[in-house]
C-alpha cells in the first residue's frame, strides 16, 4: 500500500496530499489519462467540490471543442471515431511517460550526470585507457633497441630496476645511510606467526623510540596496496592478522603535505634532473553536526565517485557524525587508487630543490632514474630544498 501511495504521489504530481488541478484538467484534454487521474483524485482525497469544479468546466471545454471541430471539418466525423482511439493510446503513452519522469526521473538525471562527469574528470577513467599507450611505446622502444627488458638495468641498485617487485627498504636503508635528515626511518619485519612479529614492532618501536602513529606496508607492494596508517598495537595485530608477507615499519611523518618527485641523471651526467612533479593533495570532509562521515562523501561532488574507497577503509568509523566545522581526512597514503587527488606541482620547481635532490641521489650508487615520495611541512620550504622528508623512493617504473 505504501509503494502504491508513493505512485498515487507520483501520478498527482505532489507529495503534500493534495493532487494538483493542472493534472486532473489536462486529463481531459490526454484521451486515456482520465481513469488514472481521476483514481489518483480519489486515493489522495481531493475534495468533492474541487473535483467537481474542475471535471465539469474541462467537461464543457472539451465537448465544446468536439463540436467545433465536427462544425469546421465536417468531413472528418466519418473518421473521428478511429482517430480518437489513436489519441486514446496517445494520451496514456504520454501520461505513462510522464508518471515514469517523476518516479525515476531524479535517479535517472543522477545517473547520466555521474557518467558525465566521469567523462569529463580523466581521474576517473580506467586505468588501462593510461597504460595501453604506455605498453605500446615501451613494446616499440624495445624492438627498436633490440631488448624488451632493456628497463630493467636503469638503476643497478635496484632488483629489475625497481620496475617491479624491488625491495623498498633496501634502498630507504641507502637513503637513510647517505641522507638522515632527509629519510623517515624504516625498519624490516619479517614473516613469521603473529606473535612473533608482535615481538619485533614492540621492540623496533622501543629501541628506537617511535611513538604512534606509525605505518605499516609491504616490502614490495604496488600503487600503495596494503599501506596502513597504525594508532595502537592492537590495529598491528589486526593488521598482521591478514598479512604475512615481509612488512616495512615506517615513522609517520604529518608532513600535512606530499609530493611525488620524478628525477633522472644520465650515467657520466656531472648533475640529474628534476622532469616532473605531482602535488599529491589529502581529500577531506568538513563536518556539520547532522551527517555521518559516509553522508557527507556522498554528497561531496568529487569524493562521491570513490566511496566504496573511502568507506571501507574508514570502517566503523564512516557512520560518525562529525562535529560541525570538523575536518575529516579521507586519505593516509599518497596513491590515486587510495583516493588521493593528484595535481600539477612544477610551481614547486627550484634550483635549490633540484640541488638537494640531485646531492641525494648521487650518493646512491647505481640510482639514475625514480620516484621521490615526500612529505614537507610548506611550499617554501619545499622550494628551499629544505625540511622534507623522503617516505618512499621508486624506481624506473
Amino acid at each position: 500500500m505504501t509503494w502504491f501511495r508513493k505512485v498515487s504521489a507520483s501520478l498527482s504530481g505532489s507529495s503534500t496530499g493534495t493532487p494538483r488541478a493542472w493534472t486532473l484538467a489536462m486529463s481531459r484534454f490526454l484521451p486515456g489519462t482520465r481513469l488514472p487521474a481521476y483514481v489518483t483524485a480519489g486515493l489522495r482525497r481531493m475534495p468533492f467540490s474541487r473535483f467537481a469544479l474542475i471535471t465539469a468546466s474541462t467537461a464543457i471545454a472539451w465537448t465544446a471543442l468536439v463540436f467545433a471541430a465536427l462544425w469546421a471539418f465536417p468531413g472528418g466525423a466519418a473518421s473521428a471515431q478511429h482517430q480518437l482511439v489513436s489519441l486514446s493510446f496517445a494520451g496514456l503513452l504520454v501520461y505513462t511517460v510522464i508518471f515514469a519522469w517523476k518516479l525515476w526521473g531524479h535517479r535517472l538525471q543522477q545517473g547520466l550526470r555521474n557518467i558525465w562527469q566521469r567523462l569529463v574528470k580523466w581521474e576517473f577513467w580506467p586505468g588501462w585507457v593510461f597504460y595501453a599507450p604506455v605498453a605500446i611505446i615501451c613494446g616499440w622502444l624495445g624492438i627498436r633497441y633490440r631488448g624488451l627488458s632493456l628497463p630493467s638495468v636503469a638503476n643497478l641498485n635496484q632488483r629489475n630496476g625497481g620496475i617491479v617487485g624491488e625491495s623498498k627498504i633496501r634502498i630507504q636503508h641507502e637513503l637513510s645511510s647517505v641522507a638522515p635528515g632527509f629519510t623517515a626511518d624504516a625498519y624490516l619485519v619479517h614473516p613469521g606467526t603473529v606473535g612473533h612479529r608482535m615481538k619485533r614492532i614492540e621492540n623496533i618501536v622501543a629501541i628506537n623510540n617511535l611513538a604512534f602513529p606509525f605505518v605499516l606496508k609491504p616490502d614490495s607492494a604496488q600503487r600503495g596496496a596494503g599501506f596502513r596508517k597504525v594508532c595502537s598495537y592492537q590495529d598491528a595485530r589486526s593488521y598482521l592478522k591478514r598479512v604475512n608477507a615481509p612488512q616495512v615499519l615506517q615513522r609517520y611523518v604529518a608532513g600535512p603535505h606530499e609530493a611525488g618527485i620524478f628525477y633522472y641523471r644520465f650515467p657520466g651526467a656531472p648533475e640529474g634532473q628534476i622532469f616532473g612533479i605531482t602535488r599529491k593533495r589529502f581529500p577531506y570532509v568538513i563536518g556539520n553536526g547532522r551527517h555521518t562521515i559516509a553522508e557527507l562523501i556522498e554528497r561531496d561532488e568529487r569524493a562521491r565517485f570513490l566511496k566504496g574507497v573511502y568507506v571501507k577503509r574508514l570502517g566503523v568509523a564512516a557512520a560518525r557524525i562529525p562535529a560541525l566545522g570538523e575536518k575529516v581526512r579521507l586519505v593516509e597514503a599518497g596513491n590515486h587508487c587510495q583516493g588521493r587527488i593528484f595535481e600539477d606541482g612544477m610551481g614547486f620547481y627550484s634550483e635549490p630543490l633540484r640541488r638537494a635532490l640531485d646531492a641525494i641521489s648521487q650518493q646512491i650508487s647505481g640510482f639514475y632514474v625514480g620516484r621521490f615520495d615526500i612529505r614537507y611541512a610548506s611550499d617554501a620550504r619545499l622550494r628551499n630544498g629544505k625540511e622534507f622528508h623522503i617516505i618512499e623512493p621508486d624506481g624506473a617504473a
